[in-house]
Order: C-alpha cells, then structure tokens, then sequence
C-alpha cells in the first residue's frame, strides 16, 4: 500500500473505496463551531493567516455512514458534536490540554475522541492551552493537532503496517505520524492550501527519516 494525499470531497473519495478496507478511520472533521472567527474574543489575530472559513462545514450523517462502512476500526476528534450521526461508544478517548496548569481562559479544558472500540476509556494528558504547549510542532492550521499526541493514540489502537484513512488530513498530522510509525496513510484534502502543507510536511518527514541510521 503506497502512501496516499488526495486533494477533494472526501465523500466522493470513500465512495469508490472497498468495505473494511481500511484498518482504522483516524480524523478530526470540522465542527461546524466557525471558531475560525475566535472565541470569546480570544484566538482572533489581526494578522490571521487563515484564508479558508475551515469550521463553517459540519460533515453530516453521509460522511460518517462512509467512514463506518470503510474502515474496521475508527477513532473520531469531537465525536461529542457528532453523536446524531455516530453509535453508542463505551469506549471515549479524553485529551486532557490543561494538565496541572490552572489556566483560566474560554477553551476547553478537554477534548472528547469517539472510538468504536471495546476497550476502557482512557485519558491522554497533553498541554496545549495558547503559547503553553508540549508539542514542538510549528503550527499552521487553526485546529492543528500536537503530532506527539497523535503518535501515543496510534500505539495504543493500530500497528505497524496498517492502512489509517484521515478523511479531513488538514495540515497532514496524521500522515506526519503514520510515517514516524511506519503505518500507511490515505489523506484527503479538500482545501488547496492544506493539502499543499500536508504535502510539504510529509515531504519533510520522509525525508528526515531517510536520513537517520537503521538501528541494528
């Protein structure tokens, strides 16, 4: 399986996929919140590189019929805002961003991941709150996600070799991750912009681990 970035309609893309062809569904859909125009009158810069209105879709029943049908497993950011479209889950992944820090903003203190799997909930701490982060990723997507916390969720619920569909690839976190963990990726993309920073990060992922030594 060659890696993959597609720029388009992921709708239209998992419609000519096979079912259960691929091993796990791993994405973060936009939740229609138009949190591109800030919240609470923080996140708004005056100097905002972002050109595309990115969270004024919601991916409806369709999209996530799709991501069912194709994918064995599936693992969904948000999953709270899309529960008229997803089955009962015992099973939710917690993204705890504040950690010990008391922070007192508008955003929230935790994200919900939906997965359909059958296994405990289980919660990851990692601190992303404003200039206060954990992760060395340079950000260039409002939404973007820390890499580090997309590799720990990979460990946890896929392997090596598996195919991972993100049908919302976004700025490619998730293909920077499956090339670090040597899992294939199918990208979709529908913004022009996006998809060329995806690209452009996979690039330079591949290429730094081309570079480095195999370990005997």
């Amino acid at each position: 399986m060659v890696d993959t970035i597609i720029r388009g309609d992921s709708l239209e893309v998992m419609r000519k996929m096979k079912d259960k062809s691929i091993d796990l569904a791993f994405t973060d859909p936009p939740y229609g919140k138009k949190a591109d125009k800030g919240t609470n009158g923080f996140g708004q810069a005056k100097n905002r590189k972002y050109k595309d209105d990115w969270d004024s879709f919601t991916p409806g029943l369709e999209y996530f019929t799709e991501i069912l049908r194709v994918s064995k497993k599936a693992i969904i950011f948000g999953g709270n805002y899309f529960t008229p479209f997803l089955p009962v889950s015992n099973c939710w992944l917690v993204w705890d961003k504040k950690g010990d820090v008391p922070f007192n903003n508008p955003f929230a203190d935790c994200e919900l991941i939906w997965t359909n799997f059958n296994k405990p909930i289980k919660k990851y701490t990692f601190k992303q709150q404003g200039f206060i982060k954990d992760t060395k990723d340079i950000r260039v997507h409002p939404t973007q996600k820390p890499t580090e916390l997309i590799e720990m969720i990979l460990r946890d619920f896929s392997n090596e070799g598996d195919i991972i569909l993100d049908p919302f690839l976004g700025s490619g976190t998730t293909a920077v991750a499956c090339v670090r963990l040597d899992r294939h990726c199918v990208g979709v993309e529908l913004s022009e912009e996006h998809y060329n920073t995806s690209c452009e990060r996979v690039e330079q992922e591949r290429a730094v681990k081309e570079s480095q030594p195999e370990l005997m």
